[in-house]
């Protein structure tokens, strides 16, 4: 009896080599691969009339299409969609809809955006004067937290122990997040002998455009705002003066969700508009899920599990899990002990898409990047 196996293929790229294994003729490598590199697709808020065509054209090309059953009785005028099919059916498929209605070409336009955008791709965050490359292995941000009255050169040390362990950012925050100018004042000095004597990016978490100011006057590079730029409608403006970059994140003031995930990434590509809207380029822009940030433990575990999904806003996706409460509840460890489970969490982050990983054991974590880095083949 034959040996069979069912094979993993996460990427067009994969799907490709396996076929080329085999032996299967030079020129029809990619359109063989096209065909096994497979995608689910959720669509929103599709009216009735373009729906019923959009299904149609994907059974007809042998792929699947699912909506709400009351479209048959004409009881509903828009519904969402569930479509699956091959990278060679979504090809033809959009190639069909650009002919049909106006609202049929735009959803043609978001399912080109979404499998363009699903593989991670090389590129650069630009902040300032800093040119961050993503997607050739994963970037470590390494957290450093301050206190009123902390000692300047006690938190130097920190700084300077992170770059040594190998950061390639540094993201100065305090116990809480910064949204006082008074507390921004108290930390700038920090930010500013960090900036005069290393090269390195220097991240600072504030939701308020005020203190974002005082942080970049003072050398910082790029804000990370835990409301996403939705807090205060000054921060785009003030990051795109700067030209800085900015990390936008989830956030909501409790857990309850229709659609986690769907709701995840309607608010960061709102986010996103808003900021290029002020001017911020889309290269200066990156994504948090915002784990701990209006989710119980179980929403940040599907969070993790479902990141891939993020990919589709076509921005680098920062995540954050480092000593988290997700990590203490289910091991029962306070944060200094939860190393191994932050490991375990940057792991899964890695594998299922994420480009930056903001941690406190910045040794550790590395060294648990460059082998998850290896496993993903970034």
């Amino acid at each position: 009896m034959p040996d069979a196996r069912i094979l993993v293929i996460n990427n067009l790229t994969q799907a490709a080599k396996e076929i080329a294994a085999v032996g299967a003729e030079d020129h029809k490598v990619e359109w063989l691969a096209s065909r096994t590199d497979f995608f689910t697709i959720k669509l929103e808020k599709i009216k009735t009339e373009d729906a019923i065509l959009i299904k149609n054209d994907m059974l007809e090309i042998g792929g699947n299409a699912a909506y709400n059953k009351k479209v048959y009785t004409h009881e509903v005028i828009v519904t969402d969609m569930i479509l699956s099919g091959t990278r060679r059916a979504y090809d033809r498929l959009t190639k069909r809809l650009r002919f049909r209605t106006t609202g049929a070409a735009r959803v043609a336009d978001r399912i080109d955006f979404l499998i363009e955008n699903h593989d991670s791709k090389r590129t650069n965050f630009l902040c300032r004067d800093k040119r961050i490359p993503v997607g050739r292995k994963s970037i470590i941000m390494g957290v450093v937290n301050i206190t009123p009255g902390s000692d300047l050169v006690k938190e130097i040390t920190y700084v300077e122990n992170h770059i040594e362990e190998g950061a390639d950012i540094i993201d100065i925050c305090g116990s809480q997040v910064i949204n006082s100018v008074d507390m921004a004042r108290e930390i700038a000095p920090l930010v500013k002998k960090v900036h005069s004597n290393y090269s390195i990016p220097i991240c600072v978490d504030t939701s308020d455009s005020e203190a974002a100011k005082i942080f970049l006057d003072a050398g910082a590079h790029i804000v990370n705002d835990p409301w996403g730029a939705q807090n205060d409608e000054n921060m785009a403006k003030v990051v795109a003066s700067y030209k800085a970059g900015i990390i936008l994140m989830h956030n909501k003031k409790d857990e309850a969700y229709v659609d986690m995930m769907g709701e995840i990434v309607s608010y960061l590509r709102r986010s996103i508009i808003i900021c290029q809207s002020a001017g911020i380029g889309i290269t200066s822009i990156a994504v948090d899920p915002g784990i701990g940030f209006g989710k119980n433990l179980k929403q940040n575990y599907e969070i993790i599990r479902k990141l891939r999904e993020l990919k589709s806003l076509g921005v680098p996706l920062m995540v954050g899990t480092s000593r988290k409460e997700m990590i203490g509840k289910l091991l029962n460890l306070p944060p200094k002990e939860r190393v191994e489970g932050t490991a375990a969490t940057v792991t899964a982050a890695i594998m299922n898409g994420a480009d930056i990983i903001r941690v406190h054991d910045v040794r550790e974590m590395k060294r648990v990047a460059i082998i998850s880095d290896e496993i993903a083949k970034k």
